[in-house]
């Protein structure tokens, strides 16, 4: 799992290309079609976005022609357009595009991250509906708790346990009246936000506990059918946050079965991660991931760990010098990739 370095483009069709232009055109018309030009219609759209920048040095490598490798990139560039319909509906358009997606000519390769409609209090107070393509109830409470997505991806989203999104049908609410309590499920599609190429589905259930302002945590699983097998997954994550510093631990256990095998191909992770607020400005963040995969008698491990320290000028602008470290079992050595990641939200 050695992290890519800026400057390798890959490459898609033409047509391919084309299709994310003509989407985002055609959004954009139906966006401008459909909004009052009116106050009312400003306050009701809300457009953020982020960036995720790097330059990276790779120090260490299994294949030692890499080393020394470096260059400038962006892992990430979001667009978002949150529109308010009405008290009951709201809805999200994100755009994506990173350095890793590209056209035949090297340029970014936008393509649609969410797109979906929120339908608020549907099944009574607080209970909502969400259609369309959106983020399953998998590591959400864990990923916030982290912080740090421009480091990297939580543990099961990093080993693709499953997709960050899913097109399909999400319910959500309280389970008791103080809030503490919480459900997610969600039916999809289980082909991220491609079309749907099979009759299968993918299920996700969530639920969250939050004993007090300082501790959460939530138990979840899917379960999903493909031809010739299934699998499903069970996931913890459990959360600390004190006034200066944030802990958190994210667990899973996914086997996969196979109808004409006897043994099952079963992946095991866990994540250990904090921060800590050293001033106003700088942060130290530290994370420790141990991952395992028994593929059908072929063990497998992996170690992997990031430290960082975050210096903030100011709000919505981060600048963080970062060293990962990943040792496979079957490299002799291990991948270190220094990097100095710029973030800005606006």
């Amino acid at each position: 799992m050695t992290p890519r370095i800026s400057g390798f483009p890959q490459t898609i069709s033409q047509s391919a290309m084309n299709k994310p232009r003509a989407l985002i055109l055609s959004l954009v018309v139906i966006l401008v079609h459909f909004s009052p030009i009116s106050a009312v219609a400003q306050d009701a759209l809300k457009l953020s976005g982020s960036i995720f920048s790097d330059y990276a040095y790779l120090i260490s490598s299994p294949d030692e022609d890499r080393e020394g490798e470096n260059g400038f990139g962006f892992r990430r560039v979001y667009l978002t357009a949150d529109y308010v319909i009405s008290e009951a509906f709201s809805g999200r358009v994100r755009f994506e595009g990173a350095d890793n997606s590209t056209t035949a000519q090297g340029k970014p390769a936008p393509f649609v991250k969410d797109l979906y409609v929120k339908w608020n209090d549907a099944l009574g107070d607080g209970h909502s509906i969400t259609f369309g393509l959106s983020s399953p109830p998998l590591w959400g409470p864990a990923e916030k708790q982290w912080g740090y997505r421009s480091l990297e991806k939580t543990i099961q989203d990093r080993t693709k346990i499953a997709s960050s999104r899913d097109m399909g049908i999400t319910f959500k609410g309280p389970l008791t009246s103080d809030g503490r309590v919480s459900y997610a499920a969600m039916v999809g599609n289980n082909s991220s936000g491609k079309a749907e190429s099979d009759k299968f589905k993918r299920a996700y259930a969530q639920l969250e506990f939050k004993a007090n302002d300082q501790i959460g945590l939530t138990l979840g699983g899917d379960y999903y059918q493909f031809d010739g097998g299934s699998s499903f997954s069970v996931n913890s994550f459990v959360g600390y946050t004190a006034a200066d510093y944030k802990l958190g631990v994210e667990s899973y256990l996914s086997p996969k079965s196979y109808d004409d095998e006897a043994e099952d191909d079963t992946r095991i992770g866990v994540s250990l991660f904090g921060q800590y607020q050293v001033s106003d400005t700088k942060r130290l963040i530290a994370r420790y991931d141990f991952f395992t995969r028994d593929d059908m008698g072929a063990e497998s491990d992996q170690n992997w760990a990031v430290l960082g320290l975050a210096f903030s000028p100011e709000d919505g602008i981060e600048i963080i010098p970062n060293v990962i470290y990943s040792k496979n079992d079957y490299d002799e050595d291990a991948t270190i990739n220094a990097r100095v990641t710029i973030t800005a939200s606006f």
